[in-house]
């Protein structure tokens, strides 16, 4: 039975939902179902030509396995865990259920629907780099009785392009969610407790999203391995250049949308509250009114004057301390990976 505003699954996510001979632990059922021939060929391919293989691509060939270990259970927690909570906790901004369970069957859908095209290009992508990669291979045993491993890359490049490549769909499906939601009149709450109007939901789905999507630079040694040739290669910082701007859209995209129609939502209030105002102000400047009808006067300019001075100081960027933290972890990660892949081993 689907929890409240889930509605459709991935195939990916109905896999690890059912379980592996009584283990439910999606992690781990993600390992069982998803990952592990590659883990075993893998081990064979190290066992078997251990003398051959170099430290730092063993070292990159094991992050990038990492990845795909988990991609799959990626995929499950964002389409069962991000999504629906997103859509519980956004009944601060839209609180009419109906409205929100109508986004949320069309953006579980979204999601759910896997996408040939992407499959495809990705497909077609890692391959290449696994052809222009034959000589690196090569280098490290698969050569001879080796090369059958050059073939198991490839298939091993097919399924991360045909299977786990749809886990990029998720910063897709964000960004398209939060431009939608920005088409209703957003409800800013000045008195809400995340001191953010309660647009707080919309920067956790945001940096959630960037989070499980930045994991992918785990294969950035690896393509820095491929790509150099004993010194740092322009390409490889240009696509970690890529990378980094990928993970700052699927954050501030969403939020900056959000942050725009806030702002209008807000300029509306403060125009109204204003007006509000300026007219008490008037009638009680009235000289035919009674000191009851001017006291209540005054007390109705303090109601109006603190209602402005809330709506005018909440923040309405979605930002607080710990999520701009994760927000700058992840992109940090990449340039990590990249300091370690090419000075780390000249430091030891």
């Amino acid at each position: 039975m689907h929890e409240k505003f889930d509605y459709n699954s991935h195939w990916v996510s109905e896999q690890i939902e059912n379980g592996l001979f009584g283990i439910s632990n999606p992690v781990v059922v993600s390992i069982l179902k998803f990952s592990m021939p590659w883990n075993i060929l893998s081990i064979c391919y190290t066992v078997l030509f251990w003398n051959s293989i170099t430290l730092s691509f063993l070292y990159a060939s094991v992050l990038g396995l990492i990845w795909v270990n988990i991609a799959p259970f990626l995929i499950w927690y964002y389409d069962e865990r991000v999504l629906p909570a997103f859509f519980n906790h956004l009944s601060e901004l839209i609180p009419e259920e109906q409205e929100r369970n109508r986004l949320s069957k069309k953006f579980n859908n979204f999601f759910s629907k896997h996408r040939l095209s992407v499959s495809l290009f990705f497909t077609v992508l890692l391959t290449s780099i696994v052809y222009v990669s034959e000589p690196a291979l090569r280098a490290q045993g698969m050569t001879g009785t080796g090369s059958i491993f050059i073939w198991t890359t490839y298939a091993y490049a097919t399924y991360i392009g045909a299977v786990l490549s749809h886990g990029y769909v998720g910063p897709v499906t964000t960004i398209l969610l939060i431009r939608e939601i920005t088409e209703y009149e957003l409800e800013i709450d000045p008195l809400h407790p995340d001191n953010l109007g309660g647009l707080s939901t919309v920067g956790y789905v945001s940096i959630r999203t960037t989070l499980l999507f930045s994991t992918a630079s785990l294969f950035l040694p690896l393509l820095f391995y491929f790509s150099s040739a004993g010194g740092v290669s322009e390409v490889i910082f240009a696509g970690a250049g890529i990378l980094v701007l990928t993970i700052f859209i699927s954050f501030i995209y969403p939020t900056a949308i959000v942050n725009r129609r806030a702002q209008e939502y807000r300029d509306a209030v403060l125009e109204e509250l204003r007006e509000e105002y300026h007219q008490i102000e008037q009638d009680t400047n009235d000289p035919d009114q009674n000191e009851l009808s001017e006291l209540n006067k005054r007390l109705e300019l303090e109601r109006v004057q603190r209602n402005y001075d809330n709506y005018n100081s909440v923040s309405l960027y979605p930002l607080q301390v710990n999520i701009l933290f994760q927000l700058i972890g992840s992109v940090i990660l990449p340039l990590l990976f990249m300091f370690i892949e090419f000075y780390l081993p000249n430091l030891i």
